[in-house]
C-alpha cells in the first residue's frame, strides 16, 4: 500500500521505454532543483550517485527509495533499466564490463568518454514531455521506424557526448537546469539536429532488421527473435569485424549487397565500440546473413570467407539450429549438395 505522506511533490511515472536516469532527471526538475541537489536533499547522496551508469548499476537502494517516494512499482523501475533486456537480447547480465549489445559511456568519475547515448530529434522534438528512451542505448538500434530516420550519438553543435546527467553540473552560477534536450557543453537543442535519411542496402536484410528494430520500439513482438537469435547475430557482428589473414566475411557480404566496409578499430574492439554509421553498415551486413544463414553462411565459407574455426570461435552457448549450420562447414558433401 502506498504510503502518500511519502510521496515528493512532483513524482510522474515512467514514460513508455523512458531510461531510469531520465525519469530521475524528469522528477528533480520538476522540483525546480539541479538534479546533484535534489539527489542529495531527497536520497542524502548527490554527486556520487551519478559515479556509475546507473542505467546498468542502479543499486537496490535507489530503486526501492524511487518506489518508496514515487508510488511506482519495484518492477516498473527495475523495466526502465538495462537489465529489462536480460532473456531478451542476451543470456546474462553484466553489472560493469563489456554487455553485448548495450552501449558503453566509459565514464571516468561523471564524465561519459563514449558516445553511448543516442537520441531520435523527431521523437524528442514530438514529446510533450521530452524524454530518453531505454532503447536508444542499444546497439544495433541506430535508426527510428516511426521517423525513417538515422539516430544522433552526440551535439551536432560542438561534437560532444550526450550527458543529460551533466546539465547543470559545475556550475555553480545557473539557477535554471535547462531543458533535458540541450547541450550540457554548448546548450544547442538536440530537438533541432538535422533530420537524416537512413541508408538501407538490401531488401532482405532490412526484413530481418525492421522487426527487431520495432519490436525494440514496443510495436510488436516476433517469437524468431529470441535470445538465441541475437547470440548468433551478435557472433555474425563479431566475425564480421574481427582482425585476421583468413577472415573477409565483410568484404564478401559488402561486396554482395553494395555496401561500403568498415574500417577496423585497432585492437579486439566489439561491435558496441564501433561509431554508429559503422554499426548501422554492419548491423546490415549481419541481418543480410541471418536472412537465410543456411545458404548465406555456408556460401561464405564456401567462397573462404570465413573458416569453421571462427564460426564458433569462443560461442557458448549455441543454438542447435545455428549448431547445424556450423556443421555443414565441416561437411563438404553436404555443402556441396546445396
Amino acid at each position: 500500500m502506498i504510503d502518500m505522506s511519502k510521496l515528493w511533490l512532483y513524482h510522474p511515472k515512467p514514460l513508455p521505454d523512458e531510461l531510469l536516469s531520465s525519469w530521475l532527471v524528469r522528477i528533480a526538475h520538476g522540483h525546480d532543483m539541479k538534479l546533484q541537489t535534489f539527489c542529495r536533499v531527497a536520497l542524502g547522496k548527490g554527486q556520487d550517485i551519478w559515479l556509475r551508469d546507473i542505467d546498468r548499476q542502479a543499486p537496490d537502494w535507489l530503486i526501492r527509495a524511487l518506489s518508496k517516494n514515487t508510488g511506482v512499482g519495484l518492477r516498473t523501475i527495475r523495466r526502465a533499466s538495462l537489465l529489462d533486456y536480460k532473456g531478451v537480447l542476451y543470456h546474462r547480465y553484466k553489472w560493469s564490463g563489456h554487455q553485448y549489445w548495450i552501449l558503453p559511456l566509459m565514464m571516468v568519475d561523471t564524465s561519459y568518454h563514449h558516445h553511448g547515448m543516442q537520441y531520435c530529434p523527431m521523437c524528442l522534438a514530438e514529446d510533450e514531455v521530452p524524454y530518453f528512451r531505454k532503447r536508444w542505448r542499444v546497439a544495433l538500434y541506430t535508426m527510428c521506424t516511426k521517423h525513417q530516420c538515422m539516430l544522433h550519438d552526440r551535439c551536432p553543435s560542438c561534437g560532444g557526448v550526450v550527458e543529460f546527467t551533466r546539465r547543470e553540473m559545475g556550475k555553480f552560477s545557473q539557477v535554471d537546469a535547462g531543458l533535458i534536450t540541450q547541450c550540457h557543453v554548448c546548450d544547442f537543442d538536440l530537438r533541432n539536429a538535422k533530420v537524416v535519411k537512413p541508408v538501407i542496402y538490401d531488401e532482405s536484410a532490412a526484413l530481418t532488421w525492421m522487426p527487431v528494430l520495432k519490436m525494440l520500439e514496443g510495436e510488436s513482438v516476433d517469437a524468431r527473435y529470441d535470445v538465441g537469435f541475437f547470440a548468433v547475430l551478435h557472433q555474425m557482428c563479431k566475425i564480421l569485424l574481427a582482425h585476421g589473414q583468413h577472415v573477409y566475411l565483410q568484404k564478401f557480404v559488402a561486396d554482395k549487397i553494395g555496401a561500403p566496409e568498415v574500417a577496423l578499430l585497432t585492437g579486439h574492439a566489439s561491435f558496441e565500440n564501433y561509431s554508429l554509421e559503422d554499426r548501422h553498415v554492419v548491423i546490415q551486413l549481419a541481418m543480410w546473413l541471418m536472412a537465410d544463414p543456411e545458404a548465406r553462411i555456408v556460401d561464405a565459407w564456401r567462397n573462404k570467407a570465413v573458416r569453421y574455426s571462427m564460426l564458433n570461435k569462443d560461442f557458448k552457448p549455441m543454438p542447435q539450429w545455428y549448431r547445424d549450420v556450423v556443421m555443414l562447414c565441416v561437411n563438404w558433401r553436404l555443402a556441396s549438395e546445396m
